[in-house]
């Protein structure tokens, strides 16, 4: 059985990566301003951020719909014998129940969807490896149970580096906002289970690495080798002293990848954001 691996364009998976396992990658829809792109295919997230403090109107995005879903079920259909889809977590958008929906609706082939509970990079580590395991020619059931497994396991911490963005979307407060910018507070989360929790305060990125970096290293001790990968939103430069800074801490499998942040939610956090994403 060939089991089709389908996820979204926010799961930050680079292309060349995608395009040698095969891996289905439907685009979330940017509003900038007066036009309207398809993310990864019409816009890149580093094109996206450079344009993003030029708008006139905050950016914004669309759920993939369940057409979309239908389209490419019934493509892949054509080559495959059974499809599993990983979505970003469904507290973050309404993708995972338009994926359902048209799953629901679709008899060409069985169709499996997967909450992912994570978003980023985090996602898209697994839906790498359970694309690996499809490649080698894992039935579906398998596949399903590695997603499941895997997911238990995906961690991913980040920083903002601004709360403009934020506070533009309404998803903080002014004084907030204010707060944080004026004394230049990178603000380190964590994002599990569909929410996000706000584990420290650093006051530059440097601290905000070590303190990541601090969070991987003791995630290796207690399993071992990490499967790794740093983001970032327009700042390269952090992401490199990043990923050099856990590289030097943890035990990896494979190389670490550094990829660029989703622009789905670059749309609300702004540039700046760096983190890492492991399993």
């Amino acid at each position: 059985m060939k089991v089709a691996v389908l996820t979204d364009s926010q799961s930050c998976i680079p292309g060349h990566l995608a395009e040698g396992l095969g891996i289905t990658v439907l685009p979330y829809s940017l509003q900038l301003d007066d036009h309207v792109y398809r993310d990864g295919i019409d816009i890149t997230a580093e094109e996206f951020y450079n344009m993003l403090p030029t708008l006139s109107q905050p950016a914004s995005t669309s759920a993939i719909p369940p057409g979309a879903f239908k389209e490419a079920f019934e493509r892949l259909a054509e080559g495959a014998q059974a499809i599993l889809v990983i979505t970003i977590a469904r507290t973050m958008s309404a993708t995972y129940a338009n994926a359902r929906l048209a799953a629901e609706t679709f008899s060409g082939v069985p169709v499996e969807v997967v909450d992912s509970g994570t978003a980023a990079i985090a996602q898209g580590l697994v839906v790498l490896e359970v694309a690996e395991a499809a490649s080698r020619g894992r039935q579906l059931r398998e596949c399903l149970e590695l997603a499941y497994d895997l997911l238990r396991k995906a961690e991913l911490f980040a920083y903002i580096s601004t709360f403009e963005y934020l506070k533009k979307s309404g998803r903080v407060n002014a004084v907030t906002a204010f707060a944080g910018d004026a004394l230049s507070i990178k603000p380190v989360f964590r994002f599990k289970d569909g929410n996000a929790l706000l584990l420290s305060r650093k006051r530059s990125p440097a601290a905000a690495h070590r303190f990541i970096a601090a969070r991987l290293a003791a995630y290796g001790r207690e399993r071992g080798a990490l499967r790794a990968a740093v983001f970032h939103a327009n700042a390269r430069d952090n992401a490199e002293e990043l990923s050099a800074l856990i590289s030097a801490k943890v035990a990896l499998r494979g190389e670490m990848m550094v990829t660029e942040f989703t622009p789905v939610m670059g749309c609300h956090t702004g540039p700046g954001v760096v983190g890492a994403a492991f399993l």
